[in-house]
């Protein structure tokens, strides 16, 4: 039985407004399928905690996403749950495509064969090499570390509408919070 992940290999690779991966709209999603638990699991759910991260799975649509009116009929990855559905087109659906895109991306263009580890070409393009995988990936990496705190920032700042967030685990305890300990936290700055 195939991992299930939040987000879906067709909505890694779709077209339109909401496309949230650098590829085009021909794009074979197999290329990116395998990699897509493994973004996942060393970045999702770094940010959104287990628990957030598997009731999000639990929770979305068992078909793929869609939220380009010319590519098809309209259907939201969270239809039962609107806090869902605004954090993943907020926030996530973005993120997911390019941690997915990021992951692939040195499988996508380099191939192993049992005479090696050959670059992909083609007979009408030229291939970017090595050095254009590496730019891509600096590229989207940037990306993804700017869309991180944003996450954050939305998830802590909304914490009441996700119960299943670990706000404590990711979120800062302001310094004037007495919630948590009957007393006001006092920083300290030491200079010398």
């Amino acid at each position: 039985m195939p991992t299930e992940t939040l987000i879906k290999p067709l909505e890694v690779v779709t077209d339109g407004i909401f496309r949230p991966a650098p590829t085009t709209t021909n794009f074979d999603a197999n290329l990116i399928a395998p990699f897509i638990a493994s973004a996942e699991e060393g970045n999702t759910i770094r940010i959104l905690g287990k628990d957030l991260y598997e009731a999000m799975i639990a929770a979305q649509n068992p078909n793929v996403s869609n939220y380009n009116p010319d590519a098809g009929a309209l259907v939201q990855k969270f239809p039962t749950n609107e806090f869902y559905e605004t954090l993943w087109t907020k926030y996530l659906l973005r993120y997911e495509g390019l941690i997915c895109y990021a992951t692939a991306l040195p499988f996508i263009g380099l191939k192993t064969t049992s005479q090696g580890i050959l670059i992909n070409n083609t007979e009408y393009a030229d291939n970017a090499g090595i050095q254009g995988v590496k730019f891509m990936q600096d590229t989207i990496q940037r990306h993804i570390d700017n869309l991180e705190p944003l996450i954050n920032a939305y998830l802590c700042d909304n914490k009441a509408d996700y119960p299943t967030f670990e706000s404590s685990k990711f979120c800062a305890v302001p310094l004037n919070d007495t919630s948590a300990s009957g007393s006001i936290c006092v920083a300290v700055i030491v200079l010398g």
